[in-house]
């Protein structure tokens, strides 16, 4: 069996930008420990599989870390969505997963708007545990998404996101409230707000440009500024941007990404 696979730089526009995905195009059911190898092989943050839906209405797609699945991934739908108009040149297209459908958007100037649900964040304490993930970082606030299970620290204005060195080791050892990725974000003067994540727990230790955190992060940040449009910077090694929009219990997620490898997978 021949599967085409691709590598998709997602919220960027130029090579060693944005959250690189994997993204892999079939029409049969794939044993799941080929799923998984693959994944692995890839080595991505996640890689998307990706075929067409048996009603003929859109695409099922499942997404894999290099370690396990994960059950919502916005960066490598976004790739999964750039591969496909490149393909089909569809203005809309409907992607189904487990949790329910994503409506995925192809506007003019070439980004894609993917419609995800909102999370919304439930404040909590910030673990001691927290605080030692991320040494000499003032915390001034912690949520956790009710749907995604993710952890979002607010830190202090002072602090310089770039230059924040977190724990790894730590991390990998804690078991609790948080093992589903850690977010740290701040005000900006150039964007409504900026972002790192990380998810050690995942096999990824930091996640360039993270879709999922961000459907959190839009309910947070657009409480906490009184609007419901948000531009948004992940200031990682790889750092990309994204536009938000938030629609009841819906967020438009809007980005562009670029293709930057496409290939073959013999089975």
């Amino acid at each position: 069996m021949t599967l085409h696979s691709f590598i998709v730089n997602s919220f960027a526009e130029h090579f060693g930008q944005g959250n690189p995905a994997g993204v892999v195009l079939h029409r049969d059911e794939l044993p799941e420990t080929a799923i998984q190898l693959i994944a692995f092989d890839i080595n991505k943050s996640e890689t998307a599989f990706v075929r067409p839906n048996a009603g003929g209405t859109g695409y099922d797609i499942r997404w894999f870390s290099p370690i396990k699945e994960v059950p919502l991934c916005g960066h490598a739908t976004l790739a999964a969505s750039k591969v496909l108009y490149e393909m089909k040149n569809f203005r809309f297209i409907t992607f189904y997963y487990r949790g329910g459908s994503i409506r995925v958007t192809h506007r003019p100037d070439h980004s894609f708007v993917m419609d995800f649900p909102l999370d919304l964040p439930l404040p909590i304490e910030a673990r001691e545990e927290f605080c030692a993930f991320f040494p000499e970082t003032r915390i001034e606030a912690c949520v956790l998404g009710q749907k995604t299970g993710k952890v979002i620290l607010c830190i202090g204005d002072e602090v310089d996101i770039e230059n924040v060195q977190p724990d790894f080791a730590a991390m990998r050892r804690y078991k609790g409230i948080g093992d589903r990725g850690i977010g740290i974000t701040k005000r900006d003067t150039e964007y409504d707000f900026v972002s790192r994540y990380f998810n050690p727990w995942y096999g990824v230790d930091e996640d360039p440009v993270t879709g999922s955190v961000h459907t959190v992060l839009a309910h947070y940040w657009g409480r906490r500024l009184g609007t419901d449009k948000l531009r948004a910077h992940q200031a990682s090694h790889r750092p990309g941007d994204i536009e938000l929009q938030i629609e009841g219990e819906i967020v438009h997620m809007a980005g562009k990404a670029k293709i930057v490898l496409g290939g073959t997978i013999e089975l």
